[in-house]
This record gives structure tokens, C-alpha cells and sequence, in this order.
């Protein structure tokens, strides 16, 4: 296919920018509202081989005046912060023209909704395994001051190693002031995976918000179902009154300890609805030796989001100001390991904040630091997915 991005008279094509930096688009994966999703490969100029990629290509001059406005710059400002193994690495972040290039580690499997479709419901204990897994990186961001806000199976990646990692910042902001939650009261995310009070159309704290799509995700993953069907007024009435059941053909063979962690996230009351760390030290998860303790680089980044005081609207007024410049530069956003701090924490993930760098048309990216922390997570035991029949939407439930 051609990659081919629209020339600019008298300047480098944004395609020429990047390509000069190491990058070259094989193909187009998906596509959103403003962003078109590509697989992609970097040939770093101080290594041997070639990495896969995908690149979310966001062109602002298409974009809504909203978008481009506050929900494009809240999203880069988290993405500027976030880094953890359960969430999606973020390799580089170039801007040119009027395009944002968002380079991120590619996730080969394919998204978790896809492959419900394709495989049936999974089985608990690899629902387990990646359930967990998502908790954890939403435990991160919930410790750093931010929400996800949009929380669903096509936003949870898997990679060969059969890891799930995070991805989609879109809606994530971060919500904390005086060390309260600020609530929010934009309606965003997915209409399946959203709240009673975000349907309610009321101020909501947007951490409960997104425990209770974590609840719908963990239906999901074991149900091949969605739990509420309907439109708007239905929905929240059936929420209200706590009417969803599990599938007959699931209902007897899962354990007693997952269905009480989903009816406490699909609690319809947010002051009483399980927070995430009161799902992660439920008996479900505990009840299995192995996924007691974090790893080491689990360990290290919750132990910095708990100690690291984010200067979110700052970031959020420098990455303003960087979409503002004109003209034929790049922005590019490195994240880089500090040699001197991996063997003390047994981690090639950086401890450092991310930096902005404005480069010239002739500089060039510095490396990113290869994903090593994709090490795959043994089941308890085996599950093979149930081969179900697709709907009739493929995309849908």
C-alpha cells in the first residue's frame, strides 16, 4: 500500500521527516474518528535489525477545534508520563506539520476484543492472568492522578508472549486537585462499558467510572457477552437494579470468587464499588501463590507513581505550546533508560520523565530502549478458548 502523506510546497513532506528519522509505514491497521492506525518499522541507525511499530497518525487539520483544543493535549501530556509493563510503550512521539506521529510498541496478536470473537469466552484462569494484568496498569495510573475514562476490550493489546498491555489515551486525563478527585462531567468512552452515573449525565468520579468497565471487561473476557444490551434509559434501569446474570453456558463453571469480583465492580453505587486496590487483593487474584507479589518492574512503577508529585498542568501548557509551533521543525518525545539506575532496580525501564525535544529538519531521534519487559505469565492451568460462532457484527457482541 502506498504510505504516501500529502506534500507540502516548498517544505519536507511529513512522510520525508519521519522516513529521515528511521521510519518507514508497511501498512494501515485500523482507523479512528481523528486517527488512522499504521504497522510501521525503525531501523535505528546505532543498531542491527529492524523493530515493528505501530504508529497512531493523528492530522490536527482534520481534527475537531475540541479535540485538537483539550482532549489531543491531555492525551500527550499522559503519554509523556506514563511507563509501565502493563501498558502500552510509548517509542517515540513526533510532530510535523500539521501531524502527529505517536510510534508505540506493536502489540502482534491483536486486540482482546478481536480475539474474543475469534477464540470464544477465556477461559478464568487465563481471565485471571490478564485481568490482572490490566489492574495493575490501572492501579498505575489511578496512583499517578489519572483516569483512563475509556476502558473495553479494544483498548487492552496482546503480544505474542500472550501479555495484554493497555493502549488508547484519548479520553485519559488526570484528575486529581488538593488531592481530591476533581470530578468530571464529560461524557466519554464507550456507551457498553459506561457507568450508571455517567449515563445518568451527573458529575462523576471518573476512577469509579472505570472500575466499573473494568467490571464490564472481566464479563466480557468470560462471558463472550456483554452484560447490559439495550438503549440509554434501559440500560440504566437494568444497571440500577443490579439485573445481569452470567451466561448458563459459563455460569457453573466459574468459581465463586470471580462472580463476587464482578458483582462488587458492577456495583451501580460508585461511594460503594470496588476501588482497584480493593479488587487486586481479592481472594480471586490471591488465591493463587504466583500472582501475589509484583515483579520488579511492576514494583518500581508503583513505587514511583506513589512517590513522584505530577506536574500535569504543566505538561499539559508545554505540549500546547509545542502543537502551536510552526514551520518545518519536529517535535519528538524520547523516552530513554538511565544505565546507571537499571541494576539497581533490576529494570531496563527508565525512572526518568519523558522530555520533549524540538529538532531541526536534519536531527535525529535517539534510540528507544527495546521492550523487554514482555515476559509471558504462566497460567495456573491450561485453557483452551471455546470456539463460539462470531455475531453478525464482527465487531460487536
Amino acid at each position: 500500500m502506498s504510505s504516501k502523506i500529502e506534500s507540502v510546497s516548498g517544505r519536507k513532506t511529513a512522510q520525508e521527516h519521519v522516513k529521515t528519522l528511521g521510519y518507514r509505514f508497511v501498512a494501515r491497521l485500523g482507523e479512528g474518528t481523528f486517527s488512522k492506525v499504521y504497522l510501521t518499522e525503525y531501523t535505528s541507525p546505532n543498531a542491527v535489525g529492524v523493530e515493528k511499530l505501530a504508529c497512531k497518525l493523528i492530522d490536527t487539520a482534520v481534527c475537531s477545534a475540541k479535540f485538537r483544543r483539550k482532549f489531543l493535549p491531555r492525551e500527550l501530556a499522559v503519554l509523556l508520563r506514563v511507563r509501565h509493563p502493563h501498558i502500552i510503550r510509548i517509542q517515540a512521539i513526533v510532530k510535523c506539520h500539521s501531524k502527529i506521529f505517536i510510534f508505540m510498541r506493536y502489540a502482534e496478536l491483536g486486540d482482546l476484543l478481536t480475539f474474543i470473537l475469534a477464540h470464544g469466552a477465556i477461559g478464568e484462569s487465563q481471565s485471571r492472568i490478564w485481568g490482572r494484568q490490566v489492574g495493575l496498569a490501572l492501579q498505575y495510573l489511578h496512583e499517578s492522578g489519572i483516569a483512563h475514562r475509556d476502558l473495553k476490550c479494544e483498548n487492552i493489546l496482546i503480544t505474542t508472549n500472550f501479555n495484554v498491555k493497555l493502549s488508547d489515551f484519548g479520553f485519559a486525563r488526570h484528575v486529581m486537585r488538593s488531592h481530591e478527585v476533581e470530578l468530571s462531567s464529560t461524557y466519554c468512552g464507550s456507551f457498553d462499558y459506561a457507568s450508571p452515573e455517567i449515563l445518568k449525565g451527573t458529575p462523576y468520579n471518573p476512577k469509579a467510572s472505570d472500575m466499573w468497565a473494568y467490571g464490564v471487561l472481566l464479563y466480557v473476557m468470560l462471558n463472550k457477552s456483554m452484560p447490559f444490551k439495550g438503549r440509554t434509559k434501559a440500560v440504566y434501569e437494568l444497571q440500577l437494579a443490579r439485573k445481569w446474570q452470567f451466561r448458563s453456558r459459563v455460569r457453573s463453571k466459574l468459581s465463586h470468587q470471580v462472580k463476587s469480583l464482578v458483582t462488587n465492580l458492577l456495583e451501580p453505587n460508585p461511594t460503594i464499588r470496588y476501588t482497584i486496590d480493593e479488587t487486586l487483593i481479592n481472594d480471586w487474584f490471591m488465591d493463587v501463590p504466583k500472582l501475589r507479589a509484583l515483579n520488579p518492574d511492576e514494583f518500581v512503577c508503583l513505587a514511583e507513581a506513589r512517590s513522584v508529585t505530577r506536574a500535569c498542568s504543566s505538561d499539559v501548557l508545554h505540549v500546547q505550546s509545542k502543537l502551536r509551533q510552526s514551520g518545518s521543525d519536529v517535535i519528538t518525545t524520547i523516552k530513554q533508560v538511565e544505565q546507571r539506575d537499571a541494576p539497581q532496580f533490576k529494570s531496563n525501564l527508565s525512572l526518568k520523565t519523558s522530555t520533549i525535544l524540538l529538532l531541526q529538519d536534519d536531527s535525529t531521534v535517539n534510540d528507544a530502549p527495546p521492550d523487554d519487559e514482555d515476559r509471558p505469565e504462566p497460567a495456573d492451568e491450561p485453557d483452551d478458548p471455546q470456539q463460539q460462532p462470531s455475531p453478525d457484527d464482527t465487531r460487536s457482541l
